[in-house]
């Protein structure tokens, strides 16, 4: 029997020695797999995890770029981009817009650390019961991180990332500078940003002169901006606005008496902001604007707002004169496009930059992208180089058939009037005479002088340059016409006048520009003079505004491609292209014709109001009338010559040469 119980006690050591071997086997398993579970959850977790940016940064986040215009009466003309309205300081604020927010959103701010564990676990309870996710237990802290930091997916590493950043943020951030972040950068509404933009654009004032009902309902759309929305859905916000009202009344952010009042005394909404200028009609130099403005303020800074030298009622103007004779022409006349640009001749400043018929259909710029030629609006800096050199607009030349080193230009008539002086032949828009001047005083020398005035682009040095074959931009052309009004003197064409950001710096001032003197006055006013004629009885005649003064000049491409006209007063001057984006002719159009028609309904549209300023005109007999009596005496002795040869021909009927306003 001993024996016996000898073999029992060692079998039983040994089971109990392999009961510990599994135990312990299992228990090592166990706390691998709870190790590898640990390693794989935390990487999941963290995997991706961004770092908390500093206090400067988390201003900038998550926005994408913003910009708005306002042009030069301070009249907002066009946004794009979300809107940010001015960070405001909670001592800004009233009282009753960061304490609805904690009503509402987080009344334990002020007592948890980022997380609120006492919430989350009310949440949990209450999910369970109701058996679906009825409640949510994030912080206001982690709303902020989410809305900054973390993308919007739902999943448990989002979740737990939340977390984790919220506790960061709150080791960086003092709770008043949370809260602060957070009523500036809280989504209210669709690309809406911060209580200040959405109080100006639901209550058409400044979160600084928010009422409590006011407030109270701005509170509750951080929740479902859309579905709150109060514009479209105002009863709905209406009532979660009385929601955050029982919650303040219960935190003691009000009195019994303030809630009453409130609910007695709903917000009103005022109408959506009404931009003053459509895309359409202002995309184009919005696009100009914009790249201007962002190397003016730099890369980082992503929400600006610009005030513009545009004029919005100029634009709007400017938009229905060519919207008109483009729809009464387009098919007739075979002209699909147009462009114009005004500038004030005082600053140089661009009033009007359209540059197209609809930027929502090609967003193509043709003041400042397209290239065309100038035809014989080019003939103005011929006139202008050859006063320097020494002629005068009496100074007389011939117009007859003319061939120069093997190049005949003609007239567009086909015609010839025999001696005139140079004021006659740039009202009358005559080649044979232009091309004469040009090649007198040297195509080099043209081109010199009109690069002075203004124009960038390449001129190529040839005797038709005095034709204008070399292409040229609509915004150069018109810039180098307003010498002439200015009495000699270039400014730079500008289109910003301030750069800020959307929280009030400055970060840009355009200094006054006293121009450059690049033209003697006694000239500049000759040239004034012969191009006031050309609109009073020459190829602009149809541009006449009287009783206003004005001058320009037409200018019409080879088979009809390009017409434009170039024209001043005083105070504003304006150009006009009309054609075909690819290089199509039109039918007979010049540009005294339906460019002029433009210019004409628009300036006279922008006039209005102005004080009547006459052009300034050289002084009478100093720009060389000497000379006329010559051209007279020639002319008279043409028409003698021109009847003897009809006489002796049997054709006693005279003939009359057509001055052709198109041209």
């Amino acid at each position: 029997m001993p024996t016996y119980r000898a073999d029992i006690n060692v079998v039983e050591t040994g089971v109990r020695r392999r009961r510990s071997m599994w135990a312990l086997g299992i228990l090592g398993a166990l706390t691998a797999l709870a190790a590898a579970t640990f390693v794989l959850g935390r990487a999941y977790l963290l995997d991706g995890l961004p770092k908390l940016p500093d206090k400067e940064t988390m201003w900038q986040l998550n926005l994408q770029e913003t910009i708005t215009l306002v042009d030069r009466k301070g009249r907002t003309i066009g946004h794009r981009g979300p809107w940010i309205g001015q960070p405001l300081k909670l001592d800004d604020m009233p009282a009753y817009l960061p304490n609805a927010v904690l009503a509402i959103e987080d009344e334990r701010f002020f007592e948890h650390e980022g997380v609120d564990n006492r919430a989350i676990l009310r949440a949990l309870i209450s999910n369970a019961r109701s058996g679906a996710r009825s409640q949510g237990g994030s912080t206001l802290t982690q709303q902020l991180v989410k809305l900054m930091i973390l993308t919007p997916e739902k999943t448990y590493r989002r979740k737990f990332q939340e977390a984790l950043l919220a506790r960061d943020m709150e080791a960086v951030l003092s709770k008043p500078e949370i809260l602060e972040l957070y009523i500036n950068r809280v989504s209210l509404g669709p690309q809406i940003f911060g209580a200040e933009s959405a109080s100006r654009i639901f209550f058409g004032k400044s979160a600084r002169d928010l009422d409590l009902p006011e407030a109270a309902m701005l509170a509750g759309l951080a929740q479902a901006p859309s579905r709150f929305n109060p514009r479209r859905n105002y009863e709905r916000a209406l009532t979660r606005s009385h929601l955050v009202l029982r919650r303040m009344r219960a935190n003691l952010y009000i009195t019994e008496a303030e809630f009453d009042a409130a609910i007695a005394n709903p917000p009103e909404i005022v109408e959506e902001v009404d931009l003053a200028l459509n895309e359409s009609t202002l995309g184009y130099a919005f696009d100009f604007v914009t790249e201007r403005a962002r190397e003016l303020a730099g890369p980082d800074s992503p929400d600006l707002v610009v005030t513009t030298t545009l004029d919005a009622d100029y634009m709007s103007a400017a938009r229905d004169s060519l919207a008109t004779v483009l729809d009464a022409n387009a098919e007739r006349r075979k002209v699909s496009q147009g462009a114009i640009i005004a500038l004030d001749n005082e600053t140089g400043a661009i009033r009007v930059m359209l540059g197209g018929r609809d930027y929502g259909a090609s967003q193509f710029n043709r003041t400042i992208q397209a290239q065309r030629q100038p035809g014989s609006s080019f003939k103005t800096f011929v006139y202008s180089a050859a006063l320097e050199d020494g002629f005068t607009p009496g100074t007389v030349r011939v117009d007859q058939p003319t061939t120069i080193d093997g190049w005949t230009p003609k007239n567009y008539t086909l015609r010839y009037r025999g001696p005139m002086t140079l004021r006659e032949a740039l009202k009358l828009s005559i080649n044979t005479v232009a091309a004469q001047v040009g090649a007198e005083i040297g195509a080099i020398r043209v081109a010199e002088t009109a690069r002075k005035f203004g124009i960038e682009s390449e001129l190529r040095p040839t005797l038709s340059l005095s034709l204008g074959v070399s292409e040229v931009n609509l915004l150069e052309m018109t810039s180098a016409y307003s010498v002439f009004p200015a009495e000699g003197v270039r400014r730079d064409p500008y289109i910003i006048q301030r750069v800020e950001s959307t929280s009030g710096d400055v970060l840009h001032t355009r200094r006054r520009d006293e121009g450059e003197r690049v033209y003697a006055i006694p000239y500049a006013r000759q040239m004034t003079a012969m191009l006031r004629e050309t609109v009073e009885s020459g190829t602009a005649h149809g541009a006449r505004i009287l009783p206003r003064m004005a001058g320009g000049k037409t200018g019409t491409s080879q088979d009809y491609r390009d017409a434009w006209f170039l024209g001043f007063t005083k105070q504003l001057t304006t150009g006009v292209w009309m054609g075909n984006d690819d290089n199509s002719p039109m039918n007979e159009v010049t540009g005294g014709l339906l460019p002029a028609d433009v210019w004409k309904e628009f300036m006279t549209a922008a006039h209005d109001g102005l004080p009547r300023e006459d052009l300034p005109l050289p002084d009478i007999g100093s720009d060389g009338d000497g000379e006329s009596a010559i051209m007279v005496f020639y002319s008279g002795l043409a028409a003698a010559l021109r009847q003897e040869r009809d006489l002796a021909s049997g054709n006693s009927v005279r003939t009359t040469v057509s001055t052709n306003a198109g041209r």
